[in-house]
Parts: C-alpha cells; structure tokens; sequence
C-alpha cells in the first residue's frame, strides 16, 4: 500500500501518469480503509485517495472535530500538492458533507474539481429528520448506530471497544447535525448523487435535493439497498463516477 500522502489523506491505488484523482470521504465513524477495496474497480488512469479524519485510524490519538468547517483547511493543504489534476470527490453521508464543503472550498480558489459525488445524504437546504443524536445517552445512541447498520454487531456489543469509539462517533454525528445551509448558491460544478432505494436516513427525494445545487448539471442514481448500500454496489458506483468524468 503507498504511504500516506499527509496524515489528511491515505492513497490506495497510484498512477504514473493519472488522467484524474478520485478523493473519497467516509461516512460518520469510519476511516479511509472503508474505500481500500476500490482501488481494484477504478482504472490504470485514476489515482485513488481516501481521507482520513482525526481520531480513527493511525490518527486515533488526535481529538476528533465536530464542525465541517474545521476540516476544510486542512483537506485544502492535503489536496494542494495535487496540482491542476481534475479531481473527482466523493462522499457518503457525513462525507458527502464534507466533500460538498470542500468542493465550495476549491470553487473559491479557483480550481473547482471536475465532479461532486455525493451519496447517501439529503441536500445541505434540508435540515434533518430526526432529533440531534447529542440528545441521546450511550444506550440509544448504541441502538440508533445499530438501526443504521454500518456498525458490525460484534463492535456494538464491545463494550470496551464502544467506550474507545464513542467520543469519535458522537463527535461525527454532530459534525453531521450540525451543518445546514438553509440558502445555498449553485456550485458551478457537475454533480452526480446516489441514493439507497430502501434508504431511511437519507431518502431519494431528499438525495435529489442535491440539484438545487448543481450549476453545472445534475444526475441521479438509486441503487438497491439501504443506508450503506455503497458497499453492495461499490462496482456501479465507481463506474458512473469514472464514466461521468470521462
């Protein structure tokens, strides 16, 4: 596996000479090795990066953030080495957030990415359906991780393994429920959103929001399954990413 590029950024696939760079942000609670088994799906011409937030991972040690906003510089000076490369970002859930966010980020600097992907997330207007998980002590928050499926129920039921997770978990949460953009102007970029049929968390109208949005075109794609459906169609999904670039 390559070295990391920053502590910001893991890359799982490199190229001598890529035509593109595909960054990925994971969901609340995980790290960049959610997106390890992609490199095997993108092509010779696309370099493939995941990022990696404080407090998961070889970063364990650090405090994690609880404001999107406290993670934009950092992601920028990560990317910056990267040149004028087209990129494509792509995030599920919280990290569609924070892929959102960035790609406002790089549109200031002048060197808007290629693609927004965005998955598993309702649009920045739309505030959430469901009361801030801040409100909830271990025991619900525990249950609420539970109904989403993300979390292995061997993890669940570690009691010690959730005492060492929960702080990063509930710092992602937040970072999540807190970000709202009642009023958001277009982004002069494409983008491409994917949606869980059977999504409770992040509906397909609520993904189809994301339109709103995009100045510079719009697709949408529902795919079977529900909140974490991009593992399951982890193969559909970098083919639409690669092909939407192409």
């Amino acid at each position: 596996m390559p070295a990391p590029l920053s502590s910001w950024l893991q890359g799982f696939r490199t190229a001598s000479a890529p035509r593109r760079t595909l960054v990925c942000f994971p969901y609340a609670g995980a790290g960049a090795a959610v997106f390890r088994d992609w490199a095997s799906e993108v092509g010779a011409d696309t370099e493939l990066l995941a990022v990696r937030l404080p407090g998961r991972e070889t970063r364990i040690g650090e405090p994690p953030l609880q404001r999107v906003e406290e993670t934009v510089p950092a992601l920028l000076a990560a990317l910056e080495p990267l040149g004028d490369r087209p990129l494509i970002l792509f995030g599920h859930s919280l990290g569609a957030t924070l892929a959102y966010a960035t790609a406002r980020a790089l549109v200031a600097r002048g060197h808007p990415p290629a693609l927004l992907a965005v998955s598993g997330r309702r649009s920045p207007h739309l505030a959430s359906r469901r009361p801030p998980v801040d409100s909830l002590d271990d025991a619900a928050f525990r249950a609420h991780l539970a109904a989403l499926g993300g979390t292995p129920p061997e993890v669940l039921a570690c009691d010690d393994l959730m005492e060492l997770m929960l702080p990063m978990l509930r710092a992602d949460f937040a970072m999540s429920d807190a970000f709202l953009e009642p009023d958001p102007p277009p982004l002069p970029v494409p983008v491409l959103a994917f949606a869980g049929a059977e999504d409770g968390e992040a509906t397909p109208d609520e993904v189809a929001g994301w339109e709103r949005l995009a100045g510079a075109g719009f697709s949408l794609r529902t795919l079977p399954g529900g909140h974490f459906f991009l593992h399951e169609q982890r193969a559909s999904i970098v083919r639409d990413l690669i092909e939407e670039d192409s």
